[in-house]
């Protein structure tokens, strides 16, 4: 399978830009959904009539809860943004099958789409490679 990185294409977002974006977005990522776990540990404590460990356990539950659920909402909310900016600072690529030329382009990827598109690449029945 070859791998290329093409830079002769026009972005709209400038490289200096992007990478403040990626530096933002993952800054934003991990910090709110921790502050959103405290505050509704904050917010539910004094409302709990449980003692000692019961107290510590159901604090820890809502922290869990409001983390994964913010979590969830953040990531569905910047991914957009995220595979624009990571498509920019690291160029657009292309991956071709090296038996049967299958290319598959992408402007706005993340390792994720790439470890997807390579390994798509890499089963021949997976993509109709005559070849193998």
């Amino acid at each position: 399978m070859k791998t290329e990185t093409r830079n002769n294409v026009v972005h709209t977002i400038p490289l200096g830009t992007a990478r403040l974006r990626l530096l933002a977005l993952g800054l934003v990522r991990t910090a709110v959904p921790a502050l959103a776990a405290v505050a509704a540990a904050w917010a539910v404590e004094p409302q709990l009539n449980a003692d000692g460990f019961a107290r510590v356990a159901y604090l820890v539950l809502v922290a869990v809860i409001a983390l994964s659920a913010v979590d969830n909402v953040l990531v569905n909310a910047t991914e957009r943004a995220y595979r624009r900016a990571y498509g920019r600072v690291h160029g657009p690529r292309s991956w071709s099958c090296e038996d049967c030329g299958r290319l598959i382009t992408a402007r706005e990827w993340t390792p994720f789409d790439a470890a997807a598109f390579e390994t798509h690449l890499a089963d021949p029945r997976a993509h109709g490679c005559t070849h193998s």
